[in-house]
């Protein structure tokens, strides 16, 4: 390549650099240019919205202000009207404030009169009292003076008067009275208790010191009594009852004289029967935990109590008492079904006498509550009633516990309602259990009381004590001393003797005229 030719394409490349630079920056000029009328085309079209908006915000600005200002004019117009409604209404209040004001001021004025009116009257029978009682004490000295006798001497001889010669018509009205008035209230204590007595499904069931306790088969027998007497020796030393397995079928007998003892055992054995392993590490096992579980089932027991009688939840502390009464005894009765049973009779005569039935069966399942408190030697009618003060019981259950055995007076009918429903319990046939030399020696307290008594010639006791009946000597006693004797008799039996339920009490006094006519 010569020399010519090498300078000639650099002039070429330089002569195409240079229109190359130049056609770039035209083109860049005119993108300027465009783009530079384009954002003056913007602005333009900015300014015009902006101009548009200010119009805009003008005018609503303006309806603005009309819209208020019509408002406003509405409200003052409607407060306007308001006010003067109010004042109205206050120019009326104080019309009928001044005519009651005038009303009162006139009924005022009346009452002054009135009361000058009795003053003046007061005063009048004041002096004519006074007066009467000076005529009566004139005619009272000068009957003494012609009779001779002292006031108290007139009344006592008129008293001895009347007695002798009026004794016989005044006894007899008094006994047909008396009669009269037993018979209608026996006739609706009849119908009160028959109402409310087939409401009752009680069972009587006899539980003392022994229970039976279901077996799967007679194969069980020798597995309880295990090699050489292991299983029941073990048994007997964990749960300190007897275990008596003999010959009859299907059951084995768990004897004890503490019931919770042979509550915790009878658990454990149904437990440990139904598991089928038994031996002396299962015999443990669960005895430990049926003993763990014990406060549960208490607690359980005293819930299910309240939830047969359908009573809302109490205090924890009662609803575990009431648990405990299904471990304690009286007389043979288990007093968890008999307080049950004296809730539901107290919840019907209640509820046929129109008291309140609830607070009722309330006191009928807490009356026995000092039973499982107290200690020996106490009186657990006291005890019930201090611990449910303790517990702010209302007045009438207190009173109901206190005064079930009449050791204090009954306030109230819910607590004669109780009183009479735990006798109902108590004395249904079956209910309790008396051994017979027990009752022998109560018999014997009972009579050896009555014959000690002046004017007793003999006495019947019929009906287990529920009956009395005494002979008076007529000679002794007249018919108007026979209610002093009852009486005497009462409070004597009261005093001295415990007894369930009501006895009936018949005195009899008779004259026997014997001739023979020949």
């Amino acid at each position: 390549m010569d020399f010519t030719t090498i300078i000639a394409a650099i002039a070429g490349l330089g002569i195409g650099g240079a229109a190359g630079f130049y056609g770039y920056k035209k083109t860049l000029t005119e993108k300027a240019l465009a783009f530079k009328a384009k954002m003056e085309n913007i602005k333009h079209i900015e300014e015009e919205r902006m101009e548009q908006l200010r119009k805009k915000e003008e005018d609503l600005l303006t309806q603005s202000r009309k819209k208020a200002e019509e408002i406003i004019a509405r409200g003052e117009e409607k407060a306007l009207r308001i006010e003067e409604n109010a004042e109205k209404d206050i120019i009326r209040t104080q019309e009928k404030l001044e005519k009651i004001e005038e009303r009162l001021l006139e009924k005022e004025d009346k009452l002054d009169e009135k009361k000058e009116q009795l003053e003046g009257e007061k005063e009048k029978l004041a002096q004519q009292f006074k007066q009467a009682e000076l005529l009566v004490q004139e005619q009272a000295e000068k009957l003494s003076q012609i009779a001779q006798l002292s006031t108290s001497e007139a009344k006592q001889e008129l008293l001895n008067i009347i007695r002798t010669t009026e004794e016989k018509e005044i006894t007899e009205f008094v006994e047909k009275y008396r009669t009269i008035k037993k018979e209608e209230a026996d006739k609706e204590a009849m119908q009160i208790i028959a109402r409310v007595m087939p409401r009752l499904a009680a069972e009587s069931v006899g539980e003392f010191t022994s229970e039976l306790v279901d077996i799967p088969d007679e194969s069980y027998k020798g597995k309880l009594i295990g090699r050489e007497g292991r299983n029941i020796n073990f048994f007997e030393k964990v749960t300190g009852v007897e275990l008596i397995v003999d010959d009859t079928p299907g059951v084995v007998r768990i004897s004890c004289y503490e019931h919770e003892k042979r509550f915790i055992a009878s658990t454990a054995l149904k437990r440990l029967l139904k598991d089928g392993r038994i031996n002396p590490f299962y015999i443990e096992k669960f005895f430990h935990d049926v003993t763990n579980e014990f406060d549960d089932i208490v607690l359980d027991k005293g819930k299910e109590a309240l939830s047969i009688l359908n009573i809302p939840m109490m205090n924890p502390d009662v609803v575990h008492y009431i648990g405990r009464f299904f471990f304690r005894y009286s007389y043979g009765q288990n007093l968890w079904n008999h307080s049950i049973e004296v809730a539901k009779i107290a919840e019907g005569i209640a509820s046929e006498m129109g008291e309140d039935a609830l607070l009722a069966k309330k006191a009928g399942l807490l009356h026995d509550i000092g039973k499982v408190i107290a200690e020996n030697g106490e009186s657990h009618t006291a005890v019930g009633a201090d611990a449910l003060r303790k517990f702010e019981m209302h007045d009438w259950i207190i009173n109901a516990a206190e005064s079930h055995h009449y050791d204090v007076p009954m306030t109230n009918l819910i607590s004669w309602i109780v009183t009479a429903a735990d006798g109902i319990s108590a004395s249904r046939p079956g209910a309790r259990f008396n051994t017979k030399d027990f009752f022998i020696e109560k018999m014997g307290e009972l009579e050896k009381l009555i014959m000690n008594i002046d004017g007793v010639h003999k006495v019947h006791i019929m009906q287990a004590g529920r009956e009395i009946m005494v002979y008076v000597n007529p000679s002794k006693v007249t018919d108007t001393d026979i209610p002093a004797i009852i009486k005497t008799i009462g409070a004597k039996i009261e005093s001295q003797l415990d007894y369930p339920g009501i006895i009936r009490m018949v005195v009899m006094r008779e004259n026997k005229i014997v001739e023979y006519l020949r």
